[in-house]
């Protein structure tokens, strides 16, 4: 479980015992409590925000036409990029950056775990990096897709 998960949790269960001590034990959370609805809201948030980052996920889709790929459950359509717009394609180790989206020297990394990816040049100069788990099977496929594409 990454650090982000236990810090979220951590947070949750004291939001819980907040609202326990406070409304059902009915002593104040705190030096200067909140008001119950604050409470509930905040530890409502909190549960929404910790289900939607372990339901995230990012979902791609390699065929010989392109690449497609969205954030679940943020979007709901894929984003296209066709290998006609791809200037260069590599699988690369960028290192650990974190998790989700980022600015980075790659451009654009969309990474959920792991340190290697599909980097993308674009013919527009734009640079893309999606994440993998499966760094070789990838790398079979895109050579499958050239051999097809080529000839």
């Amino acid at each position: 479980m990454s650090l982000i998960y236990l810090f979220l949790l951590g947070s949750i269960v004291l939001l819980i015992y907040g609202v326990m001590r406070q409304m059902i034990w009915g002593k104040p959370f705190g030096d200067r409590p909140a008001p119950d609805f604050v409470l509930i809201i905040v530890t409502s948030i909190m549960v929404l925000v910790i289900i939607l980052l372990y339901r995230a996920e990012l979902e791609t889709i390699i065929t010989k036409e392109g690449i497609f790929y969205r954030w679940k459950p943020f979007r709901k359509k894929f984003t296209q990029i066709s290998w006609g717009n791809v200037e260069r394609r590599e699988i690369i180790n960028y290192g650990f950056i974190g998790y989700g989206w980022r600015l980075t020297s790659f451009g654009v990394v969309y990474n959920v775990a792991g340190k290697e990816g599909l980097h993308l040049i674009l013919k527009s100069g734009k640079k893309i990096t999606l994440g993998t788990q499966k760094p070789q099977e990838l790398s079979d496929f895109l050579k499958k897709i050239e051999a097809v594409t080529t000839g």
